[in-house]
């Protein structure tokens, strides 16, 4: 039978990538929330975000990222393994 708590020892804090994630959800303008309720994200979609972010390895860049933006544009960094599904949800958000 496979560990679970094992396999998740080698991924990422998943507090500090849930939070992450929110983060940039904010900088892109998206309420993963609400698109989760409105049908445009699974439950199972946003599960796997926060999966990608803890498993990519670039925590650090995406919080400089963060903090560098100064501008309120929405934006996502390229960098990040959820940037299509951010991209998908902003562009739903303005149709």
């Amino acid at each position: 039978m496979k560990d679970m708590a094992a396999e998740a020892e080698g991924l990422g804090n998943i507090f500090r990538h849930l939070w992450l994630l929110r983060a940039v959800s904010e900088a892109a303008g998206v309420d993963l929330d609400a698109a989760v309720k409105a049908g445009r994200l699974s439950g199972l979609d946003y599960a796997r975000m926060v999966t990608s972010c803890r498993s990519a390895g670039c925590s650090k860049s995406c919080a400089l990222w963060l903090s560098a933006r100064r501008d309120g544009t929405p934006a996502v960094p390229e960098f990040c393994p959820s940037a299509d599904v951010f991209k998908r949800l902003m562009s739903a958000s303005w149709s």
